[in-house]
């Protein structure tokens, strides 16, 4: 075997290995699947579901082979692992990714992984989040299988943590066994389910009994595995009925379950003696889930025997973007103007309901609104309200912004009227608003404006379900049909299947769409089965009772004229948007694929047009059936406005023709190149026709060879999906379903190319196979670049610049419209969310960098023999300006409680460390993201700087002035009373001792996150703090003073003797003889 140079000596070995075993494939003749990787827990044929506990994910594999002897399997083995081929797995949702790769046994003779749970995520406590995608491929990573994707199936499944999802931590109400419903099966009118936002896999179906029937209550069952598995089931009559005992007199005699919704949070029953709601699901689990019974002045007068319950479900994640859940309740009773319509929302944590009613504008008169459906569009932060007008009779739509008080009492947009419109609801699908009924209408700009999907006659959507992983929607009829669409909403196929009313559809995690109904020989009283999808949509046929007059505009383009043969003033056109990517297929043979629709047509008489590209040649008339073609045809003008010819055949090689007959109308003549003839009337021989080009070449001759007879009346042709042609794929490989988050002031592209699937050339040249929808085009800039390569590929790059520092989200698909509803890789989804991306952060760095391992273990010191680390003592308080024994901060750095608080030294926690006198120290910051550079920290992002302890002896001593930070300072002047400095030349001056802990805090409105960094600096060999200081200075200025004197003095003045220290201590006091006797002495 030959092997490029570009692939290495592995790669090419890996090759032989496939190609010398491709024998011992197992090729599953349905889905040509190949396989060489069996692994457990498969639930089918390419799929499995794993469950994530608190403890480590154990997964074994093995090769797939018909090896003669179990020597030979290990022979292989062997020759894999010289080959280093072993199975990797790779596990991801919207935002994170990680790869393990298997480790062969050769004991057990299989390979085996082992993940402990901490490598997956360390959290464990209750919350919504992501159900994994897992992927296992036996050749990873191996360039040389790249260019052939298809060459081997990549073993595909999820991984749920149920450890963490919040439904599945409860038991809600009694336990039972699924044998004590089913002794009632034949009381139940419908099976109503509700998946888990954030897990498809995760549903609670509850049935609902008919009201004439003897058994009712509340039943609930709980799955983790789509129903494919037994699950647990509860009833919660009693716990129910103990709350309606406490607050009414009625009693709860004859409680029947309406519908019921799972939120990110909370579960809701309605029933037909009120409103539900559980506790959080997110709290503690102490006891059975509890319930509330909804008691608010706002659904007082609710008739909930009428009632419905609206949710618009979105995973939510984030504990902050929680709000964006919203509930719904509507009911109706009475008709005309004794019409009672009541509508109610509440959101997140739904202490609060509001009214929500038609505007102010829109209510003329005594006209009165049937509330039908309302729901929250978090893309656009509005509330969407279906009404329906009696009197007129109109369907009406009205969007709303969304306050805290309520809605806003005028429309955002003008509303939409579907006159003569009785819908049944609405659904909120990630790119469309749809609102469904007899009639399907999609909106793309999320509620100002509608197109006409689908119209039925004696039947109407009842049920909208959603595939997210495969971008599929399901719509249910109340006859049971199903019709599904892709992404785009271009078209739809009707599956050749129906359901009956105790069925019920769900989609699971990996998009595999089933129907689920009770069945008595199940242990866990459900069965289902697998809808293949890709057949029941292959066996559709869709035709309609017009003739589709063919013409040639080149050897591989056609164009398909739509001509009603019944006369009517005002034709309707059966033909659509919907039937681009349809293939066209004549009875006779040929095939042409719709790449097209023009909805008017510039010659009377037409309806509609579609253009196509030729897939197999199109056949006319044998000559044996028409022999007519033989002959030469005279082209002639009937009408002024040239749109109606006459043929008449002439006589050719001496030979009279046959003309044309009654049998003849509706059939069209053919001449590529120019314009085709739709007969519409035969007589005398001649034909009277409708030419599909204005102002044909009139006559002149139409040579035999030169036009063709083609049959495409009614009956002899069919629209139907064809095999897939297309591809759609990422060039950065980003991932279906991605969640992207984008900084402010952001820019980020992503490019996608479509392809054909055959690798056949591109018929058409340059042409923009590829669309582009925004659920909220306002929330980022979105500019879009086509071009393409030297095989006509088309590629599309999608620039986005994140310019508000707003909440915002909008939902990006990119689809190719002509691509078959077969194809699974057609369209590609990702949301984009104006928020802090993963990771953003922002750090100091010393310009002189410690290790982590100097941080723990090490004691670095810098050029000067300077230790650059200090350790903290336990229960340290850093000094105030009282002294350094009068700590005044109540944080306390290096905690133990076992320790006393005193400032005692243990040496265990370390700061970084400066040698007094530390003035204008440089903070340098760097902006950090995960799988990134840093970035140093730059203008507009401006810092704050606080000192944790309150300490006043430090100050910002440098930083650099810009025009946009004085700009910025003045602009915030009333708003943000606070300094802010340029994290570019940061200065800090610390004019004490002991601890400085410095808080550097991004300004708000620039990041829509906090960025936060604390620097802890520990001023080491200052001078003595105050007041001993002082003390120590006095003192020694005394004592020094005293021994200057006494120098002086031992220096100058001689020393005493004995006789003089005698006389000194002996000396006599003078004596005073009193005045008497002076007297008498005189």
């Amino acid at each position: 075997m030959y092997c490029s140079n570009r692939f290495s000596f592995q790669e090419c070995l890996v090759l032989a290995i496939l190609l010398a075993g491709i024998q011992n494939i197992h090729v599953h003749a349905e889905e040509e699947v190949h396989k060489f990787l069996e692994c457990s827990n498969q639930t089918g044929a390419n799929s499995f579901r794993l469950y994530l506990t608190l403890d480590e994910l154990v997964m074994d594999c093995m090769l797939v082979g018909n090896a003669a002897s179990a020597r030979q399997y290990r022979n292989k083995l062997e020759l894999y692992k010289s080959a280093g081929l072993r199975p990797k797995m790779e596990i991801y949702n919207r935002t994170n990714s990680f790869a393990f790769t298997f480790t062969l046994n050769m004991e057990t003779t299989t390979w085996r992984v082992i993940i402990p749970r901490h490598n997956i995520t360390i959290n464990t406590g209750t919350a919504p989040v992501d159900q994994w995608y897992v992927e296992i491929s036996m050749f990873h990573g191996f360039a040389a299988l790249n260019a052939k994707a298809d060459l081997l199936e990549t073993l595909k499944g999820t991984l749920l943590d149920v450890a963490r999802e919040p439904i599945l931590q409860w038991t809600i109400g009694e336990e039972i066994l699924p044998q004590d419903v089913l002794v009632h099966q034949h009381l139940i009118k419908k099976l109503q389910v509700t998946q888990s936002p954030c897990a498809s896999d995760v549903a609670v179906m509850a049935p609902l009994f008919a009201p004439e029937g003897h058994h009712t209550g509340v039943v609930l069952s709980v799955t983790m595995s789509s129903f494919t598995s037994s699950g647990r089931w509860f009833n919660v009559t009693k716990s129910l009925c103990n709350l309606i005992n406490a607050l009414c007199t009625s009693g709860c005699r004859g409680i029947t379950l309406l519908n019921l919704k799972l939120t990110n949070c909370h579960l809701f029953l309605l029933t037909n003696r009120g409103l539900f709601v559980s506790q959080d699901l997110l709290s503690p689990v102490t006891g059975p889930l509890n319930f509330t019974l909804l008691f608010h002045p706002a659904l007082a007068q609710i008739d909930y025997s009428s009632a419905t319950l609206w949710f618009s479900s979105e995973c939510i994640t984030n504990r902050l973007y929680f709000s964006d859940d919203y509930v719904s309740l509507i009911s109706n009773e009475g008709s005309g103007m004794a019409l009672n319509s009541k509508c109610v929302y509440s959101g997140y944590p739904f202490k609060d309901w509001y009214a929500c009613q038609v505007a102010a504008v829109d209510r003329h008169g005594d006209t009165k609104h049937r509330y039908l459906s309302f729901l929250y569009d978090r893309y656009q932060h509005t509330g969407l309200l279906l009404s329906y007008v009696e009197t007129n009779p109109v369907a009406m739509l009205s969007v709303f912004t969304i306050l805290k008080s309520g809605l806003k009492n005028e429309a955002k947009i003008t509303p939409t009227f579907l006159p003569n419109y009785y819908p049944s609801g609405i659904f909120l699908r990630n790119t469309h608003v749809i609102i469904y009924g007899q009639e399907v209408w999609a909106s793309s700009d999320r509620g100002a404006s509608f197109q006409k999907l689908l119209s039925l006659k004696d039947d109407a959507v009842v049920d909208v379900l959603s595939c997210n992983y495969n971008s599929l929607l399901v719509l249910l009829t109340a006859w049971g049909k199903v019709f599904i669409m892709r992404a785009g909403l271009e078209r739809y196929s009707i599956l050749n299947v129906v359901l009956t009313g105790a069925t019920f559809l769900q989609c699971d995690h990996m998009g595999t769409l089933m129907a689920v109904k009770l069945d008595g020989t199940s242990p866990g009283g459900l069965s289902h089965r697998i809808l293949p999808i890709d057949t029941l949509i292959q066996e559709d046929v869709q035709p309609f009772p017009t003739t589709l007059a063919l013409q040639y505009i080149s050897p591989v383009s056609v164009l398909l004229h739509e001509f009603p043969l019944t006369l009517a003033t005002d034709p309707v056109s059966n033909l659509g948007t919907y039937h681009i990517g349809k293939i066209f297929s004549l009875r006779h043979g040929g095939q042409i694929a719709i790449t097209d629709v023009f909805q008017t047509h510039f010659v009377p008489g037409f309806v509609y047009c579609a253009r196509g590209d030729v897939l197999k040649p199109v056949n006319s008339l044998s000559i044996y059936e028409e022999p007519l073609q033989k002959f030469d045809l005279l082209n002639q003008k009937f009408d002024e406005q040239g749109t109606l010819a006459i043929l008449t055949p002439r006589t050719t090689r001496g030979k009279p023709p046959p003309g044309f007959e009654p049998r003849h109308v509706g059939m069209t003549v053919v001449s590529p190149g120019l314009s085709s003839f739709i007969i519409v009337e035969a007589s005398l021989g001649q034909a009277l026709t409708r030419v599909t080009m204005p102002d044909p070449l009139f006559n002149r001759n139409l040579n035999s060879g030169r036009w063709l007879l083609f049959d495409t009346r009614p009956g002899n042709w069919s629209l139907h999906e064809g095999p897939c042609l297309h591809t759609l794929e990422s060039v950065e490989n980003l991932r279906h379903n991605a969640l992207v988050r984008i900084n402010v002031r952001e820019t980020l592209s992503f490019t996608f190319k479509a392809l054909k699937t055959d690798h056949s050339f591109s018929l058409t040249r340059f042409k923009k196979r590829m669309k582009v929808a925004l659920t909220n085009p306002t929330a980022m800039r979105v500019t879009a670049r086509h071009y393409w390569d030297k095989t006509n590929n088309h590629i599309l790059t999608l620039t986005v610049y994140s310019h508000v520092c707003k909440k915002a989200t909008t939902l990006v698909t990119v689809f190719i419209p002509e691509a078959s509803l077969v194809c699974s890789r057609s369209s590609f989804t990702f949301t984009l969310e104006n928020a802090c991306p993963e990771g953003l952060s922002i750090v100091y760095l010393p310009s002189q960098p410690i290790s982590d391992h100097e941080w723990i273990y090490g004691d670095p010191e810098d050029e000067n023999d300077n230790k650059r680390l200090f350790d903290l003592p336990v229960n340290y308080r850093p000094p105030s300006q009282l002294g350094v024994l009068i700590p005044t901060t109540d944080n306390i750095y290096n905690a133990d409680p076992s320790k006393p608080r005193p400032r005692q030294h243990y040496p265990v926690s370390k700061v970084l460390r400066m040698i007094y006198p530390l003035l204008n120290f440089n903070i340098t910051l760097f902006l950090r993201r995960a799988n990134q550079a840093d970035q140093p920290l730059r203008s507009p992002y401006f810092v704050t700087v606080t000192e944790v302890n309150n300490r006043t002896n430090w100050a910002v001593t440098g930083t650099h002035h810009t025009t946009t930070m004085t700009m910025m300072r003045r602009y915030l002047k009333d708003g943000f009373n606070r300094t802010f400095y340029n994290p570019n030349g940061l200065q800090i001056s610390c004019y004490g001792s002991e601890l400085f802990h410095f808080r550097i805090s991004v300004i708000p409105g620039v990041v829509l996150c906090d960025l936060v960094e604390e620097v802890q600096i520990y001023v080491d060999k200052a001078p003595l703090a105050f007041p001993a200081a002082y003390v120590i200075s006095c003192m020694t200025a005394i004592a020094l003073g005293g021994f200057l004197v006494l120098g002086f003095l031992l220096k100058n003045i001689s020393p005493p003797t004995p006789r003089n220290l005698r006389a000194l201590l002996t000396r006599g006091k003078a004596k005073v003889a009193p005045e008497a006797e002076d007297e008498n002495q005189d």
